[in-house]
């Protein structure tokens, strides 16, 4: 096979249509819109009226997460057909106010000439993301706005609303994370959010999530479960399919010993799960790994791979320090069972994964040459330290010192943007655990 590639949290159900179609979405840059030569008439326009208003001295502000990620978002968000903007900025001096961010609304009068409606506070200092929604289909959407602090781990999540030439914010709560994904299958898209909880000492103590609603201008919850007891901190999620095409929220979260875990959010009978929570003695230790080896869906098919990592053979006795890792890739089956799907070596520095064969058994290791920084594959014949027989290296180089490579001997096997990744194998090849190129094309995926 070829590898390709602690209080309430929050579940905020509020129907996101899938395609936006009833909330035509747009966005550019604020940045751009100040440097580049050629702007649209509308682009031009927006600016110009934001400037009018609020004067020069701001700093746009960019989304960190999250689909959009400019500083200007142009969307529908009222029961007019013509679109509106958003714009996130901060002023550069406090003469204006404080140094928090600044949300301003901008239409289009009768005549069709950009103006402000009204600018408001942001909860933070930082936009975490930005989501528009159509609650059932309504042609008045609900604009989700996550805030951020710098330092404070939990984040602000608030919901304003542009009615009847009004501006207002209806809603607000705290989270960890925030996500959206249609995890119950109604065509709408959810607004997922963790949040993590702490105990009467403060000391991390889990989390919990729940699947709300917003109904009547409140957030109302439909119903509560608890997640791992054993997480201090949740740093990362991903949306991706389940293996019976239905959608789930992956959420990477630290655990007391500083190691990653993973818990998963999906709808099932009714109710919001997380199978890892509701067996996690069995479950969660086997998607525990290291920091920064993330859920991704490694092969391309929409179905998100946990890692699993493991010391290399040879390594078990090396410095923590030097120490090289096995990673296993693996999916979640219903009834509460992960299936390995791939495993082999990932390089995090170099971003790619390489799925050992499956006639090298157990019978492989790798070390970093330290003179060139690549990663080379022996036949592994119990020390590490001893001479082993080569039987690849991987290579990753820029485009323009690739040639080089190639009259090395190397040969290409992949490219992505200015790099190039090569192999090289032995001229001699005696040893039968020699791949051929083939074999490595086949089993070499950039993450």
């Amino acid at each position: 096979m070829r590898p390709r590639e602690k209080g309430v949290a929050l579940i905020l159900s509020a129907a996101l249509t899938l395609g936006l179609s009833s909330c035509t979405l747009t966005s550019f840059s604020a940045e751009g819109a100040l440097t580049a030569p050629k702007l649209s008439e509308q682009q031009s326009q927006i600016h110009k009226a934001l400037i009018s208003s609020v004067g020069g001295g701001i700093t746009f502000k960019y989304p960190r997460n999250g689909d959009n990620r400019s500083a200007y978002v142009i969307a529908n968000i009222d029961d007019e057909p013509d679109n509106e903007a958003l714009v996130f900025y901060q002023y550069t001096s406090m003469i204006n106010g404080s140094e928090g961010i600044r949300l301003n609304l901008l239409d289009t009068d009768s005549e069709g000439n950009w103006y402000s409606v009204k600018e408001l506070a942001g909860a933070g200092t930082d936009v975490d993301r930005v989501m528009i929604s159509n609650e059932g289909g309504s042609s008045t959407a609900n604009i989700v706005v996550g805030y951020q602090n710098i330092g404070i781990n939990d984040k602000t999540l608030e919901i304003y609303r542009y009615k009847n030439g009004s501006f207002d914010r209806i809603g607000s709560d705290s989270y960890t994370l925030l996500e959206a994904a249609d995890i119950d299958g109604d065509g709408y898209k959810n607004f997922i959010t963790v949040k993590s909880s702490t105990d009467e000492n403060g000391s991390p103590s889990g989390a919990s999530a729940s699947l709300l609603s917003l109904t009547n201008d409140e957030i109302a919850a439909q119903n509560t479960i608890t997640m791992c007891d054993n997480t201090s901190d949740h740093v990362r999620s991903t949306v991706g399919r389940l293996e019976d095409n239905s959608y789930a929220v992956y959420v990477d979260g630290i655990n007391t010993k500083g190691e990653l875990q993973t818990e998963l959010l999906f709808y099932r009978y009714g109710a919001l799960q997380d199978p890892v929570a509701q067996r996690q003695s069995k479950l969660a230790p086997l998607t525990v790994r290291l920091p920064g080896y993330y859920c991704t869906d490694i092969d391309g098919d929409g179905v998100v791979e946990v890692p699993h990592t493991s010391v290399m053979k040879g390594y078990e006795n090396i410095a923590p320090e030097d120490k090289l890792y096995r990673t296993d890739w693996s999916v979640y089956k219903d009834f509460y069972k992960f299936e390995q799907k791939y495993s082999g070596f990932y390089s995090l520095s170099d971003g790619y994964f390489f799925g050992f064969l499956s006639r090298w058994g157990d019978e492989v290791t790798v070390k970093k040459d330290a003179l060139s920084g690549e990663y080379v594959f022996y036949r592994y014949t119990g020390d590490i330290s001893s001479d082993m027989t080569e039987l690849m290296r991987i290579a990753v180089s820029s485009k323009n010192d690739s040639g080089k490579l190639i009259d090395d001997g190397y040969e290409l096997i992949a490219e992505k943007g200015q790099l190039d990744y090569l192999v090289k194998l032995p001229t001699v090849k005696r040893e039968a655990l020699i791949p051929t190129v083939d074999e490595v094309k086949n089993s070499f995926l950039i993450v």
